[in-house]
């Protein structure tokens, strides 16, 4: 039981992970604005504001698989360690992954990885305390 559940927390990790860098890699020239200009906060805010809706749906999916109590937040906590590793190696070999980036367009990536982070662990835990169904 223990690790069907650890199982299928591992699945949907990496494929959070893989959905978010694949998006990325394809659409980041386009979505990603860099840091530096004073037009950054809009579209980071409204790339977050997506972030959090599809991190919302992919719980609710999750919670339809595993309807123990605590599934959401057990992705959150073992999604967020395991896409930050993931992630450190695609940063470091940014030329594969993220090869059509510029410089600032992935210091912007980082930027939104590191608040997208703090949604994949908060956002489970919110959920949890208003009982929501699912």
């Amino acid at each position: 039981m223990f690790s069907e559940k650890l199982g299928l927390t591992l699945l949907f990790s990496v494929l959070v992970w893989l959905g978010a860098t694949l998006f990325f890699a394809f659409f980041g020239g386009i979505v990603l604005v860099s840091p530096y200009r004073q037009s950054f906060l809009l579209p980071f805010l409204l790339l977050e504001a997506a972030t959090g809706i599809a991190l919302y749906a992919v719980f609710m999916l999750f919670r339809r698989l595993d309807p123990s109590p605590d599934a959401a937040v057990r992705l959150g906590m073992i999604g967020s360690a395991v896409g930050l590793i993931l992630d450190a190696f695609a940063i470091w070999n940014k030329d594969f992954f993220f090869a059509e980036l510029s410089d600032e367009q992935l210091f912007a990536f980082v930027i939104w990885m590191a608040f997208a982070y703090g949604l994949y662990l908060l956002l489970p835990m919110w959920m949890a305390k208003r009982k929501m169904p699912g």
